[in-house]
């Protein structure tokens, strides 16, 4: 259409020109110097014209020729360019089917002339990562990192994220720690970060961590308090593994009065307690948390504290019965401590129960002590250890 009208255009100056030149054709001279050229109108018009037409193609033969190397380039980098592109698709496709060994092959063919390389190298680490070739994938993720400015977070992640794959925490601690340094507030870092810490027990860590967490709002509320307790609990743990009682003392003391408050909090620092031979500071602790709610680790606990007034412990532990009389755990509490009084058939009574509410090995090893002291038969005594071995054994396995 375009064209109909450029020709329809062009034939009527035609017809206009000759039209012209029959009416007037008139007359031009050109003088210069001893030259002169004589023309009517109209020739020189027709001449000025293809004069104009043929220096406008020379000139754009010689801007065509004059860019058609770079043209030549751009067409061709384009064409690797698009290539890379489909590589890459198919490379993503390939792994996301399992096919590791392929889709690293794919990843890597045109990755230098990519516009994105920094995803074909990522996504080889990946594969190469399932092949448990872990000296190539950290090649493709130093790559990564060389040929893409400003995407030193993105690599370090992927990385960080590999290497908890491959089980290597050490290492993933390290680039953690490092990006963290490099971008203190990124969320999904501190994430990484406050999960590696959980699993490698570096409580500290967490703690650490913990007041980024909340700012950043990467932890709800109370998913923070849980792995505030969590954190604390597992401090005094480690303390204690390490008998380094002041510091079980220094992290009791440091922690909010609504950590201290919680079960597994108090009952790990009345572990502590009772290992380091305080238990009876442990008493008024676990009487004020029952007081207010119930906890079977507690009263089991509060079966091993050796008080100086045992019948005040005694009453206590009963005043317990009137709504737990058929828990094993309380009951087994309440026989320790008649065994500490030496009320040998009282305690007899309640271990039978416990052990009929919830047999437990050391319930037995309790009553065949019990037995022991009341001088009954031997057969009894012998069948009492006997069942409370062999459940420990059973019960070892269970866990196990």
């Amino acid at each position: 259409m375009r064209l109909l009208i450029i020709l329809a255009i062009g034939l009527l100056i035609g017809a206009g020109m000759i039209w012209l030149a029959d009416y007037d054709p008139g007359f031009v001279l050109l003088q210069y110097r001893g030259w002169s050229i004589e023309s009517s109108l109209m020739v020189f018009s027709v001449a000025y014209i293809l004069l104009i037409v043929a220096g406008y193609i020379a000139l754009r033969s010689f801007v065509f020729v004059k860019q058609t190397p770079g043209k030549l380039t751009h067409w061709q980098q384009t064409r690797r360019q698009r290539r890379a592109a489909k590589a890459l698709t198919r490379g993503l496709i390939t792994l996301e089917e399992g096919r590791w060994s392929d889709a690293e092959r794919l990843l890597l063919r045109h990755a230098s002339n990519s516009e994105t390389p920094l995803l074909h190298y990522l996504a080889a680490a990946r594969a190469a990562q399932k092949q448990n070739a872990t000296g190539r994938r950290d090649g493709y993720l130093r790559l990564a990192h060389k040929t893409t400015e400003g995407a030193d977070i993105a690599v370090g992640v992927v990385q960080a994220e590999l290497q908890l794959d491959a089980d290597q925490k050490e290492q993933a601690l390290a680039t953690l720690q490092h990006l963290r340094e490099v971008s203190p507030k990124h969320p999904y870092v501190l994430q990484l970060l406050q999960n590696l810490y959980s699993e490698m027990n570096q409580w500290q860590g967490v703690q650490d961590v913990l007041p980024d967490l909340k700012k950043r709002k990467v932890l709800a509320s109370s998913d923070a308090k849980t792995l505030s307790t969590d954190a604390a609990v597992g401090q005094i743990c480690a303390a204690i593994e390490r008998s380094d009682w002041d510091a079980v003392s220094d992290v009791w003391q440091r922690a909010p009065s609504k950590i201290r408050q919680s079960e597994p909090m108090l009952v790990a620092y009345v572990a502590g307690l009772i290992k380091q031979g305080r238990g009876a500071s442990a008493g008024p602790l676990i009487e004020g948390f029952l007081r207010k709610q119930w906890s079977d680790q507690l009263v089991y606990q509060y079966g091993l504290l050796d008080l100086d007034d045992k019948q005040a412990q005694l009453a206590t532990a009963e005043k317990w019965l009137k709504s737990n009389n058929e828990n094993p755990w309380l009951l087994l509490t309440v026989g320790r401590i008649l065994k500490a009084n030496k009320m040998w058939l009282k305690a007899e009574g309640f271990l039978r129960d416990s052990i009929r509410f919830g047999a437990r090995g050391e319930t037995y090893q309790e009553l065949a002590e019990v037995l022991a002291a009341e001088g009954g038969n031997r057969e009894q005594v012998k069948e009492a250890y006997q069942q409370g071995l062999a459940l420990m054994l059973s019960q070892k396995e269970a866990i196990s």
